[in-house]
């Protein structure tokens, strides 16, 4: 059983080494055995079936998503796609993206920034504000922080209002990611009256990036962070900042894959700039693993809130 990270990457891999067709048919397999976005993994598969000239099979599985299910992607997107340009003959492919543009409208004139929050917010629990990464949603970062909870850790969630297709938000606008996560910072300690010494920052992916963005240039209080397969491409902007980490006295807890070949570099040197600062800090480097939470997470989680509140 694959999780819906290891799908996606998994099929990447199999693209990779095997071509479209027997990519399609790996994700396929797994299609319906993984919690995550399916929209996404429809997207998967639609494009990898018209790559591998599967041109009717690919527009069954794309009105399987837009109309049966009511997912929709951006139409700039389902135009550009080298992938998809197969399918601009047929009427069908025409007719959804059409519908897909009148959709894509629509959610961007209503869109803004959400926040769900688990268990009940007082003065005597810890917080943990987790934040997902590029095209994710707070569901799916529920799925692997709501451990925290049984440990008497309350769990808030944002998601951003950036959205690029169904169910599946960004941090493309740094700027405005950084406002958001601010804006709900300042609510939850505002609203529960939480000291600034009991709240844990969290994130995966850009998810980290944005987080890092707040407490460095917004100077947004915690007493922690716990940063997973963190994606910094801005690195080099906040060096002069890191020395803020320990003024503060905030602890950070990292972990990344050797595997992820996205972020590991990243990873590594802002591990070493943590050390080069005097930043108290732990790093958990995982062999084997990708860009995706580790088996086990919850274990890890809990090891670094006890890290971070209790050392």
């Amino acid at each position: 059983m694959y999780t819906y990270a290891q799908l996606l990457n998994k099929t990447l891999e199999v693209l990779e080494d095997k071509g479209s067709m027997e990519a399609y048919q790996f994700i396929s397999k797994y299609a319906d055995q993984v919690k995550g976005n399916r929209a996404q993994i429809y997207n998967f598969q639609y494009c990898l079936a018209a790559s591998s000239g599967q041109e009717h099979e690919a527009l069954q599985l794309m009105e399987e998503a837009i109309i049966q299910n009511g997912f929709w992607y951006a139409y700039d997107y389902l135009m550009s796609d080298e992938d998809l340009k197969p399918l601009h003959p047929h009427k069908q492919f025409q007719k959804l993206t059409q519908l897909c543009q009148e959709r894509e409208n629509q959610a961007k004139a209503e869109q803004k920034p959400e926040l769900k929050v688990l268990s009940h917010v007082d003065t005597q629990r810890p917080l943990i504000m987790a934040i997902h990464g590029d095209q994710e949603n707070s569901s799916m970062t529920e799925l692997h922080w709501q451990s925290v909870i049984q440990d008497g850790v309350t769990l808030a969630l944002p998601q951003s209002s950036q959205i690029e297709f169904s169910n599946a938000y960004n941090w493309d606008n740094k700027d405005k990611g950084t406002r958001e996560i601010l804006e709900h910072y300042e609510f939850l300690i505002s609203k529960n009256e939480i000291s600034s010494n009991q709240v844990i920052l969290g994130g995966f992916s850009a998810g980290c990036g944005v987080g890092l963005n707040a407490v460095l240039t917004e100077s947004m209080p915690v007493t922690g962070l716990i940063l997973v397969a963190p994606w910094f491409p801005d690195l080099k902007e906040w060096q002069h900042l890191l020395s803020k980490l320990k003024d503060q006295q905030t602890k950070v807890y990292v972990i990344c894959g050797e595997q992820d070949v996205d972020c590991l570099e990243g990873t590594n040197q802002f591990v070493e700039l943590l050390k080069l600062n005097g930043v108290n800090h732990t790093y958990k480097l995982i062999s084997g693993l990708d860009h995706e939470y580790p088996e086990h997470f919850e274990d890890l989680l809990s090891e670094g809130v006890e890290f971070i509140l209790n050392n």
